[in-house]
């Protein structure tokens, strides 16, 4: 898989606003609460990585 996953974040002057980048292409705007469960999946993921290499 070569896909590159991005979360770009942009502001109007008050708040942010997030999109879920594939390829540079958006696919979707996220709520503060899904950025956050994805950053929680992305971090629960890590620790395969550091059982791997034991």
């Amino acid at each position: 898989m070569t896909d590159k996953i991005r979360i770009r974040v942009s502001t109007d002057g008050k708040s942010p606003q997030w999109e879920l980048m594939v390829n540079g292409h958006k696919v979707c705007d996220l709520t503060y609460t899904e950025l956050l469960e994805h950053c929680l999946q992305a971090t629960s993921s890590l620790r395969w990585i550091t059982e791997q290499k034991r």
